[in-house]
């Protein structure tokens, strides 16, 4: 999360585990009015401030990329994760 600082982001969102991740410093999206894409709010629909006060005024929903469809990217999944059974991830 301090990388996400450093580059200047002030939020995040993301689905997780509500036991676990409010240790961390998450919560409910939906204290900051922010619901799903459908307008619910559940537990599992986490947001963490990164700037305090970034999400005072904002509401909305929360509109999850298709890079996440594993349906959508499922032969560029299998490329990427290819170099990490060869041993070349992180040889730049």
């Amino acid at each position: 999360m301090n990388r996400q600082r450093t580059r200047g982001t002030a939020q995040l969102f993301f689905f997780g585990r509500p036991e676990y991740y409010p240790k961390l410093g998450f919560v409910e999206a939906a204290v900051f009015g922010i619901a799903d894409c459908s307008g619910n709010n559940y537990p599992e629909l986490m947001a963490m401030e990164l700037k305090k006060g970034y999400l005072d005024s904002v509401e909305g929903k929360y509109q999850e990329s298709s890079i996440n469809d594993d349906s959508l990217n499922k032969e560029a999944v299998r490329e990427y994760d290819k170099q990490f059974r060869s041993g070349e991830a992180g040889k730049e």
